[in-house]
């Protein structure tokens, strides 16, 4: 972890700051030369694994989903069994997770070139260092995952700066609408999330972020797994947020979707859909998203995320036991 974020006595927190400041990352980061010297080198061959840990890994499943043939690994688990030559993507946004770190050297003892995106790019080697432009100051990570994000979108050339920058303009532009669904969970013990494709990972992320900045308890879950034995677990104390921004097999997905928001509906669970989101880049979209559902769920509940917790001596305790 960075130096602690500033301790701010409310709104407006440093988490709505770096969502604001999201939009000013895509241009440095599609035109880097060095996401282009990677795209270079994962064309050279080998397996391409990419590494992290909480947001981070989450942005190495985006990865996984936008480079073809790229597998996204837990980053503790590729150190222990690292892949053998190839490349390594690391994704580390303070160059200071161990796992992470450890991974990318078990890659390079078994022959592999390294690739890593951090905003500091002087903590740590790598092979290629794609160096993105801002340090979040709030531990509840929002230019942490977006940032990355871009840089694997620079690597595979899915989608232009134009393209990028509309979809974060044009989902910003959304906000009232997460307010008013923030307002929707604002009575649950805890949630669920889910969706499918692609916003299987959005629901990752934003099951890490309500945990970091809300303080409650959120499963996150593909789809179907909702169906196949979570619900006893549920009741009318339970939200859920069902994601639906992937257009691919728009109307299978759009048909489960309905089937899940059907069956919590018996069950009085309030229920929250994000879809309708800017076309183009749907990772991308449901990044922004996310990250302002949680902000407003912040504002509800009268939380500050910035900290996660570690203000307070048990929390901190805690990370410091698990040298994270």
């Amino acid at each position: 972890m960075s130096d602690m974020p500033e301790l701010r006595a409310g709104p407006p927190w440093a988490m709505e700051e770096m969502i604001y400041a999201e939009a000013g990352l895509v241009e440095p980061i599609l035109a880097s030369s060095a996401a282009l010297e990677a795209a270079e080198s994962i064309r050279e061959g080998g397996p391409v694994v990419i590494v992290g840990c909480g947001t981070s890994e989450h942005a190495a499943m985006a990865g996984a989903a936008l480079i073809p043939g790229a597998i996204a690994r837990d980053a503790f688990e590729a150190s222990l069994d690292p892949q053998d030559g190839g490349v390594c993507i690391a994704v580390s946004h303070e160059a200071g997770t161990a796992a992470t770190l450890n991974a990318m050297k078990a890659a390079v003892y078994n022959g592999a070139r390294t690739i890593l995106i951090t905003a500091k790019p002087d903590e740590a080697p790598a092979d290629i260092v794609i160096a993105t432009p801002l340090v979040d100051t709030s531990w509840c990570h929002t230019v942490g995952y977006v940032s990355p994000l871009l840089a694997f979108t620079a690597i595979s050339g899915t989608a232009d700066a134009q393209t990028c920058s509309r979809v974060i303009a044009e989902t910003l532009e959304h906000r009232a609408r997460f307010a008013d669904a923030a307002r929707a969970l604002a009575s649950v013990d805890r949630l669920i999330v889910t969706g499918s494709g692609l916003d299987e990972i959005t629901a990752r992320e934003l099951a890490l972020k309500i945990e970091e900045g809300l303080h409650l308890p959120v499963t996150p879950l593909g789809i179907e797994k909702v169906l196949h034995g979570h619900l006893p677990a549920a009741d009318s104390t339970t939200g859920i947020v069902v994601i639906r921004v992937d257009p691919s097999a728009a109307a299978k997905r759009d048909a489960r979707a309905e089937d899940v928001k059907r069956a919590v509906a018996e069950l009085g669970m309030p229920t929250v859909t994000l879809d309708a989101l800017p076309e183009g880049h749907p990772l991308l979209a449901g990044a922004i998203a996310l990250q302002l559902l949680t902000l407003e769920l912040v504002h509800v509940k009268g939380t500050n995320p910035d900290l996660i917790r570690r203000e307070q001596p048990a929390y901190k305790a805690a990370a410091d036991a698990a040298n994270t």
